[in-house]
């Protein structure tokens, strides 16, 4: 790509690597799963990576929001037209606002042909999209064809060029510049609510008393 990409840490993870190190290995002995997480410049995401080992498979995802206007289905068919190179067999997961645990999902072959099976509820607004691709994980310790860290390398350089670097986050579209025919014109107040009545901001004429006028005379009179 000619540019540097860097692992996707937590402040924790920085300040104390050998308790990232404790905490990897138990997930490796509980789960049998390994996962990192790479931030590339510019991506629409972290590019996050899994190697199942009990599996025997190797995913990679990335977490993309959602458009924050339009509906469920346009939101849908926005993610979709991004990934019009992408393969079939690519996972789609959707989650809604304020929705618990984990979203409505199909494979991208189906959402392209019925983006519906991605909204569980019409009148929810989708806030994010997860995109997941898995493929084999390999076997064989070193290096070269049926190793296991070729096979994740592999998978990282495919899930990157075919759907990371297609997508592109959704961006608010300007203000248009109107036009005079869309400037509505002004329109005269009516003549019944034009007000001839002497307001208390209206300027005295010469030779008026004012209240204060006649409060200060009264005053003197007081004193005499």
């Amino acid at each position: 790509m000619g540019t540097d990409v860097t692992p996707a840490l937590s402040r924790r993870d920085l300040t104390d690597p050998a308790a990232r190190t404790q905490a990897l290995a138990n997930q490796l002995a509980t789960t049998g799963t390994l996962t990192g997480s790479i931030r590339i410049p510019g991506a629409v995401g972290p590019l996050q990576v899994m190697a199942d080992l009990r599996a025997g498979q190797v995913v990679c995802h990335v977490d993309v929001e959602a458009p924050r206007s339009g509906r469920p289905a346009t939101r849908v068919n926005w993610l979709v037209r991004q990934l019009r190179d992408a393969p079939d067999t690519v996972r789609i997961e959707a989650f809604a606002m304020h929705a618990r645990g984990g979203g409505a999902t199909d494979l991208l072959r189906q959402v392209r042909v019925e983006p519906a099976t991605l909204i569980t509820d019409p009148v929810r607004e989708l806030r994010a999209f997860r995109v997941a691709q898995s493929t084999t994980a390999g076997t064989k310790r070193g290096s070269g064809r049926g190793a296991f860290i070729d096979s994740v390398l592999h998978a990282i350089d495919d899930f990157y060029e075919q759907i990371i670097q297609n997508l592109k986050p959704w961006m608010l579209a300007p203000p248009r510049l109107r036009s005079p025919e869309d400037v509505a014109p002004v329109q005269p107040v009516a003549a019944s609510l034009v007000s001839t009545a002497i307001s208390s901001q209206d300027n005295p004429e010469p030779g008026t008393s004012t209240p204060k006028d006649i409060n200060s005379g009264v005053g003197s009179q007081s004193e005499v």
